[in-house]
């Protein structure tokens, strides 16, 4: 049986984890004969669904705020001991599951270098693992990115430890490689796999409302930093008034403030045909249902509203990186949704946006057609397939 461990970084909203566990999921649908150790500090990853052969390592919580500093999230300890202790807890799993596979979410070295104790060891293995490298498909700016690399020796990292890097996005969209200036050392490890399909089977068609009425859903992710999207959003439904032919759900993220989801919450009671949602472990059936989605600009979100198909009005932020509104303005000029920078955010905008969109909501742009979302494919072709070579090699040894 293969072990593969994973790490997510999860530090700031969902997404993160949503996605490592969907590639987690693929791994052991694609191979029968493997399970996967999840190595995490995100605080929701209790409320999803783990499928057979999934388990997970639970570290202390970290936090990160809208400027991008790091701190202790639960614990009444400094972030310097914090980091130590999570280092351990990744060393102790890594010894004691033994990994045949090693698959890291976007920092080379974790959050504040706390996996070097680990590659460290995993690479003096005799039987070293095979070790891959993660990246969505935009990092920062790339005056950011080449700086925090740089200073960090990413590159040298990834020369001593890592034997591929995989990618899920697409260079028409943005050439990372091309954008960071990756050595030619770093370049030869890349994989560009594509976009990670996020349609479930089952919840691919609209069903049709009891009243005949369209519906827009409005989220925010993880909710942390959403408040303002949602506020803008329950604005335009207000303006809207007695001439919204249109409902509305609203879902404020489990991240959100308890202070700012009872206020939202208790004003989306009082808007006509609105309904509001702490929280949906079921996006699938929440984007199938909806006519348009007005949404941050986060990979997972994103990926979601392009699998389905859906109309989509993506409002991005740009601090502490400007990830979201790159991403967005990439997928604006191809067609791909619509995009209102948080800056020119306001009730009035956003009203007349959503209406533009439902006007149009049955045409789909030919560019969604033609990107890539093989990701999840693409991801256990390459760490699994080096993987059965060597075993296949070894039973032939053995036989």
């Amino acid at each position: 049986m293969a072990r593969i461990l994973v790490y997510s970084h999860d530090t700031f909203g969902l997404g993160n984890i949503r996605r490592m566990l969907r590639i987690s999921e693929a791994l052991v649908a694609h191979d029968p004969a493997s399970s996967v150790l999840l190595v995490t500090g995100s605080p929701m990853l209790h409320a999803f669904r783990l499928a057979e052969r999934i388990d997970y390592v639970k570290l202390p919580c970290l936090a990160r705020d809208t400027k991008g500093e790091y701190g202790v999230k639960h614990l009444d300890m400094d972030f310097g001991d914090a980091v130590r202790m999570r280092a351990s807890v990744i060393m102790a799993a890594a010894s004691e599951f033994n990994p045949d596979i090693v698959l890291v979410d976007k920092k080379p070295l974790g959050v504040a270098g706390e996996l070097a104790p680990m590659l460290e060891l995993m690479t003096r293995r005799a039987d070293r693992p095979r070790m891959h490298l993660l990246l969505r498909d935009i990092l920062d700016t790339p005056q950011a990115t080449r700086s925090v690399w740089e200073a960090n020796d990413y590159h040298g990292v990834i020369d001593r430890c890592y034997d591929s890097i995989l990618v899920v996005g697409e260079p028409q969209i943005f050439d990372l490689a091309e954008a960071y200036r990756f050595p030619d050392s770093t370049r030869c490890k890349l994989h560009y796999c594509g976009y990670i399909n996020r349609a479930e089977a089952g919840h691919t068609k609209r069903p049709a409302n009891v009243d005949g009425k369209m519906r827009v859903l409005v989220h925010a992710g993880g909710g942390q930093d959403g408040v303002a999207l949602i506020e803008a959003a329950l604005g335009a439904l207000v303006q809207a008034g007695a001439e919204r032919d249109y409902e509305c759900r609203v879902i404020g993220g489990p991240e959100m403030a308890e202070v700012e989801r009872r206020r939202l919450s208790v004003a989306a009671a009082q808007i006509a045909d609105t309904e509001w949602l702490d929280f949906s472990d079921n996006m699938g059936a929440e984007l199938t249902a909806a006519d348009v989605v007005v949404s941050m600009g986060g990979y997972n979100t994103v990926c979601e509203i392009l699998s389905y198909r859906k109309r989509a009005i993506v409002v991005p932020r740009s601090e502490p990186v400007r990830e979201q509104r790159i991403r967005a303005e990439g997928m604006s000029r191809l067609g791909l949704l619509s995009m209102i920078p948080m800056e020119d955010l306001s009730p009035a905008v956003l009203r007349q946006s959503i209406q533009i969109e439902l006007d149009r909501s049955n045409i789909h742009s030919s560019h969604a057609a033609r990107l890539k979302f093989n990701g999840l494919e693409r991801i256990c072709e390459l760490a699994l397939g080096k993987r059965a070579q060597e075993v296949a090699q070894r039973l032939e040894q053995v036989l």
